[in-house]
Order: structure tokens, then sequence, then C-alpha cells
């Protein structure tokens, strides 16, 4: 295993290195050593990017970590390097750097306050790994330019994957959210890669009308699906557009049986106009649930809760996700789940993955989870296998 160790401080690198001697971990650790950060961009390009832990001080003489960031997301053939952020600096600040490498698409195992533990951050950085290696294939982004999207869209080569949520108290599916994936003869596709070509086509209600017609068709089909929640994502410019409200409509019409709710997105602007509302009353009319996604991330939330009739809060998975470490982060959640008990209202936390975090989120009282730490995403040929293995693994530990 190749580790690289940026650090003006020789006795934090000797430190470091006397930990993976002693570390529970059964590897043949082969450390490379960097005193900056023209040192360590030296060592990266010299050993071809062939790094399987970067450990990185922040705050070094002559030049600090943030060249070393940078030079990672400008150049794509070293952006997966698994990158450990070290530093004495505030939690702020660690948390800043935090969320500007995780922007920068880089393949950030964690960012961790001075003095570290070694094995902890090899344990993340496996873990990581390891959730990985469970992603199906994608294609690389850089040849996004190749794909057609009009003919993907008009082949319906789209597929659906869902992911769990359950209940924290009982432990008990309660429903799945809706997940696109688009494939071609060359593998899978993921949203980050087709989402703005499709905006950029002006073809997001087509999208999502197939997703629709897709997942009412599969969870007619499969029976023993039907007890359970269909989570399904819409936009700003989806509540807008009355063909796609009816489409909507009358697909639960005609399947009375599906609980439906719709996760509106904050990823745009909703204008405080008649016809958004009136097409969120027409659904809630229906009998389907309005869910605010992505809570707190953006976008006026706070307006959103003043104007919009919604019976769930999906709480941003980037606040979630590291709130056993991150102390503003934990507070956020903390507070939002406040809020939504005072307005009488269900809390999901996405982006669970880890025992710690859960632990925290029920003491919290969070009512609903979805994350890895009970499975990634499931393509639809594989659902009910995996809602049978959890169930009867649920029944058997209740018996035990």
């Amino acid at each position: 295993m190749n580790i690289l160790i940026i650090d003006d401080q020789k006795f934090v690198r000797e430190a470091i290195k006397a930990d993976l001697i002693e570390s529970t971990f059964e590897h043949d650790f082969k450390t490379f050593e960097a005193e900056d950060a023209n040192q360590g961009i030296e060592a990266i390009v010299a050993i071809e990017g062939n790094i399987d832990l970067l450990i990185l001080d922040l705050k070094m003489d002559h030049c600090d970590g943030m060249e070393v960031i940078n030079f990672l997301s400008e150049h794509p053939s070293y952006a997966d390097i698994p990158l450990a952020v070290i530093s004495s600096s505030d939690k702020r600040t660690l948390a800043l750097v935090g969320s500007i490498a995780s922007s920068l698409k880089l393949n950030l195992v964690g960012v961790f306050e001075k003095p570290i533990n070694m094995d902890f951050i090899l344990a993340e950085a496996a873990r990581l790994q390891r959730q990985h290696d469970h992603e199906m294939v994608v294609k690389s982004p850089e040849n996004v330019s190749d794909y057609d999207i009009n003919q993907l869209l008009d082949d319906e080569q789209v597929l659906l994957c869902f992911q769990p949520q359950v209940d924290m108290k009982s432990n008990s599916i309660i429903g799945f959210e809706v997940l696109a994936r688009m494939y071609d003869e060359n593998g899978y596709i993921y949203p980050d890669t087709f989402l703005p070509l499709i905006d950029k086509a002006g073809l997001n209600v087509d999208f999502t009308k197939i997703i629709v017609a897709k997942a009412f068709k599969f969870w007619a089909y499969e029976k023993t699906l039907s007890s359970y929640t269909l989570s399904i994502n819409v936009t700003a410019e989806d509540l807008g557009c009355d063909n796609l409200i009816d489409y909507i409509i009358r697909h639960k019409q005609a399947h009375a049986g599906i609980k439906l709710t719709l996760e509106l997105t904050e990823s745009q602007a909703i204008i405080n106009q008649a016809s958004v509302l009136n097409s969120i009353a027409r659904l809630i009319i229906n009998d389907i649930g309005i869910s605010l996604d992505d809570f707190g991330k953006s976008y006026s939330t706070y307006e959103r809760l003043d104007i919009i009739p919604f019976n769930e809060i999906k709480i941003d998975r980037s606040f979630v996700c590291d709130i056993d470490t991150n102390e503003q982060h934990h507070l956020i959640v903390e507070s939002t789940i406040a809020l939504a008990k005072k307005m009488s209202v269900s809390v999901v936390a996405e982006g669970i993955e880890t025992e710690n975090v859960l632990n925290i989120l029920a003491e919290l009282g969070c009512d609903i989870a979805q994350g890895y730490v009970y499975s990634p995403p499931i393509e639809g040929r594989y659902l009910t296998a995996w809602v049978n293995r959890y169930v009867h693994k649920d029944i058997a530990a209740n018996v035990h």
C-alpha cells in the first residue's frame, strides 16, 4: 500500500510512519514523504499517481495544502487518489476545506484534527474503497459529449434503482427512493453525467415521465412491494408543468393502492407562483405526499416551509454523514429534527454510512433513515430478494 505523507514537520511524518508499523491493518506499507506542497506535487507526478492514500497537512511553511488540493482537482488522472487532510486548524476551517475538496469531486477520505488516529483513517479509507467497489461501472464523464441523450430517452435506456428507507424505531422498511441510472452499450451512466445533458436539452419533464411510468409499472407488478412507499424526485420545473401533474395523478388514480411521495429537490429556486402551488394542491388532494428534499442546502429553505404544505422533511446528506465528528452539522441536524417535531412532520435523514451516525440520529429523534448503512441503491431485479433477506434477518433478530 503506497502512502504519501506531505507535512512540513519531520516528527509528524515519523509519528505517522511509526503508527503504520504498529497498525492493526495487515498491509505492506510503502511510504513516501514530502516537506511542502511543491515537493508533494512532484512526488505525485514521479509516482504517476500510484498512491493508495495521500496524507496532506494544511498549514505548512512556504506553501499550504490547498495548493495540492487544487493540483489534484486540475488533473483528473490524480483526482481519484484517496485524500486524508490533517491539520491543527479550528473545526470551522476543517469543515470548509472538507466542503471544498468534496465540491471539487476529489476522493476525500476525511478531514482530521491533529493529533490523528492512523487506524481510524485507514479504516475510513478501506470503507470508502469497499463502497466504491459496490458501485456500478460508470462510463467516464470525459466522454459526456459522446452521449445522444435524445436517443437514450427515445429508447428509454433508463434503469431504476431503489434505496430503502427504514423506520428508526421499529427497524422496519417503510419505503424506497427511486434513483435513476441510464445505460448504453458501454455500461451504466450516473446522474451527475446525464442530468446536465437532460437539462441542457430541455427534456426534464420527459425524463420524469419515464421515471414515473417505469416506477409505477414495477411497483404494480411486484405485489410483495405494494405496502412500501414509493418516493420519486421532482423539480421546480416539473411542478410548473400541468401536463406532467396530470400524468402523475392519472398513474396514482390507476394504482390507488400504491403509496406515492414526491421528493421536491432544492436544486432550483421555486417561484411563489399560482401554478406551482396549484400543482402541489392537486397532488395532495390526490393522496400524493410531498417531501422537502435536500433540506437546508439552498434556495430559501424557510420560505419553502412557509408556502409549501408538506408532510416530510429530508435532511441533506452533506449535513448527516459526519454528525459524529462535525459539531456544526450535528447542531443543524438536531435543530431541524426539533423543528420538524414542532411542525408534526416526519424527518428522513439520508446519507447514513455508519452505525455511529445512525445511533446519534436515533438519540435525536429522527424518524426515518436512509443510506449505505442499510444498502446502496438496489437494481430493480434484485429488490425483492433483498427485501426478503432483510425481513427474515429482522425477524430472526427479534426472535433471539
